[in-house]
C-alpha cells in the first residue's frame, strides 16, 4: 500500500505541475528564479535524507519534485521573477551547510532541520510576490501540492523525525500559500 501511495505522490506532483508549467510557459506564471533553484536543492537533499533513513516510497515524491523544480529553475531565467536579496543569498549558504552536515558530518537531523529553514527561506520571495501579485501563481498545483504532501506522510516506509519533518513542514506551508492566494485574490478583485 505504501509503495502505490508513493507513486500516487509523483504521479500527483508531475499532474500537478502540469497547469504550472503550461502557465509559465506561457507568460502567467513569473516563478522566482531564487526561490526555485533552492527548491530543486532542497527537494533532493530532502530526498536523499529521507531515502537514507528508511523513508522508502515516502520519499519518492521529492525527488520528482526535485525534476520538476530544476525545470522550473532553468525557465525561470526566461520568464521569472530575478530580483536576490539577503535572504535567497542566506538560503543557500544553509543549504550548502545542510548537505555538508548531512554527507560530511553525517548529521541527517540537523541537516533535515536546515532543510525546513531553506524552504521556509526561499518561499518568502514567492509569498511576498504572492501577495502582490497573487495571479501570477496556480493555484490548482499548490492545491494539489498540498494533498500530495498528505500522502508523502501516509506513503512513508520508516516514520522518524528525518522522514517525516519536510513533509509536515510542507503540509502546512502550501496550505498557508493556499490561503494567502484565496484572499488576495478575493481582497485584489474586489479592489480592482
Amino acid at each position: 500500500m505504501k509503495e502505490t501511495l508513493g507513486i500516487l505522490t509523483v504521479v500527483m506532483a508531475f499532474i500537478g505541475y502540469v497547469p504550472y508549467l503550461k502557465d509559465t510557459f506561457a507568460g502567467r506564471t513569473k516563478p522566482h528564479v531564487v526561490s526555485w533553484f533552492l527548491w530543486t536543492l532542497v527537494s533532493f537533499i530532502a530526498f536523499g535524507l529521507q531515502w537514507s533513513k528508511g523513508g522508502g516510497a515516502g520519499s519518492y515524491a521529492n525527488f520528482a519534485m526535485g525534476i520538476i523544480s530544476l525545470v522550473l529553475f532553468a525557465y525561470s531565467f526566461k520568464n521569472g521573477t530575478k530580483e536576490i536579496k539577503k535572504v535567497d543569498v542566506v538560503s543557500l549558504i544553509l543549504a550548502i551547510l545542510a548537505i555538508f552536515l548531512w554527507l560530511a558530518v553525517n548529521q541527517p537531523v540537523w541537516s533535515i532541520i536546515l532543510v525546513v529553514v531553506i524552504d521556509a527561506l526561499s518561499f518568502t520571495p514567492t509569498f511576498i510576490k504572492s501577495w502582490n501579485k497573487p495571479w501570477e501563481e496556480t493555484m490548482f498545483t499548490w492545491i494539489l501540492s498540498t494533498l500530495r504532501q498528505g500522502l508523502v506522510l501516509l506513503s512513508l516506509k520508516e516514520v522518524n523525525l528525518v522522514t517525516a519533518m519536510f513533509p509536515v513542514y510542507a503540509l502546512l506551508a502550501n496550505t498557508l500559500f493556499c490561503i494567502l492566494l484565496i484572499t488576495r485574490r478575493r481582497v485584489k478583485g474586489l479592489v480592482n
